[in-house]
């Protein structure tokens, strides 16, 4: 359940010293499940050293992006709780610039996070704003349930030391189904890609959602198992921005 560490993106060395400028103070400690950061003070975190994804911006390669996992525990169970903090340091020293922090924002229950990544598609949201993403992907554990999906949030600045999230919870992609295990069953596909629009709203540019649905069966025939492909469905969806952020409507929502 970790995050996808983004090494070879200029972070693979400074990961870590980035981590001691935003959180200083912290100690080094080994548990059951490798290599942690605990923060100081009350309440404590344990950051995971691999639970860390970090890039330098390629919009402003003078700034990297880091987001963390703040685990409320740091040992494992049925369920995980973490606190999600996005930071934006300096690429030349370990200096952190904005900061937002989310608690609780990270949940693994019957549904875990497999995986958490920033996406620096370049969402330049008007002339002195550009935002950037960060994807948290959710999978199911069941075989004959399969279940995985990603949501998109934005983050812009919020003044000179913080963030705001200005995009929450965009579902963005969907696989899911129900099968017998062997052959026969019915599967969803749902991929959808964000672009910019050129009308403004409250000074913030629009966002088009473009969706492509599928659904798809496995029939059994004999010996073989068939899959039966069905036509594919587009649509299209502006987000406007109401002043503080893009309202998401409920279909396009994720967990």
């Amino acid at each position: 359940m970790s995050f996808e560490a983004r090494a070879g993106d200029g972070c693979d060395e400074r990961s870590y010293e980035l981590l001691l400028a935003a959180y200083p103070g912290a100690d080094s400690e080994t548990g059951d499940d490798g290599e942690f950061l605990r923060t100081p003070g009350s309440p404590k975190r344990w950051i995971k050293l691999d639970d860390v994804a970090c890039k330098v911006w390629p919009a402003s390669p003078g700034k990297t992006l880091l987001a963390v996992r703040l685990r409320h525990d740091a040992a494992s169970g049925d369920v995980d709780v973490a606190d999600l903090e996005v930071l934006v340091a300096d690429s030349a020293k370990p200096r952190i610039l904005q900061r937002y922090r989310e608690n609780d924002a990270l949940t693994s229950d019957a549904m875990r996070i497999s995986s958490v990544t920033l996406d620096t598609a370049r969402y330049r949201l008007n002339e002195a704003t550009t935002a950037f993403g960060v994807r948290v992907t959710y999978s199911g554990s069941s075989r004959v349930n399969p279940y995985e999906s990603t949501v998109l949030n934005l983050y812009a600045a919020d003044g000179e030391s913080k963030l705001r999230p200005v995009l929450s919870n965009l579902q963005v992609s969907l696989d899911r189904g129900e099968w017998d295990g062997n052959c026969a069953g019915e599967f969803e596909t749902v991929q959808r890609t964000v672009a910019i629009d050129a009308k403004r709203d409250h000074g913030y540019a629009g966002l088009t959602v473009n969706s492509v649905a599928q659904d798809n069966r496995n029939v059994a025939k004999r010996e073989d198992c068939a899959e039966v492909q069905g036509a594919k469905r587009k649509t299209s969806q502006r987000l406007p921005f109401d002043g503080r952020r893009y309202a998401v409507p409920a279909e396009l929502r994720g967990l």
